[in-house]
């Protein structure tokens, strides 16, 4: 069985509380598992600001793990800072036993008006994905930092993937995609795209609470949380949520 860690929205250097403590105590839990995850997956978010300072801090995080590890930039990050900080590309293939993770990048770079909060590929991003999953057909996981398709959060939906279309019509043509990861909703939360799994893995720094709920919407004392994949023999994924005090 493979087990993959599946980790989002890190936000080292946010100001609400203490990111280092949740971040910290996310990563205790998994160095203490036995046998551990095969992977760590850590779908964007990394820094808060994007500052020099936030990338150090979070490569010493990264640092603890000593295993094989696929990171991906999300719309708070900032693409030179990312690369330079964590010494990662933002658009890469990470090879663990018999399965492949193909992590792209849907960071929008700022404007004027600062940040910008809807993710986007892109034509030449969407073929260099396209070129990945036909030069191998060994199970694959799609992994980037906005969700592609509508999850219900008011909040959350508006800043989507703008072209999850695109990746959709790319993802149906290579059946050896097993599930798309993603993060950025801050919430635990399963669906399908592109007739596929398509897996959240919760939030670090908060929580994204449903619109009905009565916690405010961007909830920091929400406890940390993450994703265990499960990969099955069968290639089947068996999905478990963790909540952790912190």
């Amino acid at each position: 069985m493979l087990v993959i860690a599946h980790i989002s929205d890190n936000h080292f250097g946010n100001e609400a509380q203490d990111p280092g403590l949740r971040n910290a105590a996310v990563m205790d839990h998994l160095l203490a598992m036995s046998p551990r995850s095969d992977v760590l997956v850590v779908t964007g978010d990394v820094a808060d600001h994007g500052f020099p300072e936030e990338y150090a801090e979070a490569r010493a995080w990264l640092d603890r793990w000593d295993g094989p590890l696929a990171v991906c930039p999300g719309n708070h990050d900032v693409r030179d800072a990312f690369v330079a900080g964590l010494g990662i590309g933002t658009r890469t293939v990470v090879d663990v036993a018999a399965v492949r993770f193909v992590m792209l990048d849907s960071l929008v770079d700022a404007d004027e008006t600062g940040r910008v909060d809807p993710g986007r590929l892109g034509d030449d991003q969407l073929a260099w994905l396209d070129t990945r999953l036909a030069e191998d057909a060994r199970p694959s996981y799609v992994c980037l930092h906005h969700p592609p398709t509508t999850i219900g959060l008011g909040l959350m939906d508006p800043i989507r993937l703008l072209d999850g279309e695109a990746l959709a019509a790319v993802l149906v043509r290579h059946p050896h995609v097993v599930a798309t990861l993603v993060g950025h909703a801050h919430t635990m939360c399963a669906t399908t795209f592109a007739g596929r799994p398509l897996l959240i893995g919760g939030g670090v720094v908060s929580a994204v609470t449903a619109d009905a709920e009565a916690p405010p919407t961007i909830w920091y004392a929400a406890p940390p949380s993450f994703a265990l994949h499960l990969v099955g023999d069968d290639g089947r994924v068996t999905t478990h949520w963790r909540a952790l005090p912190a």
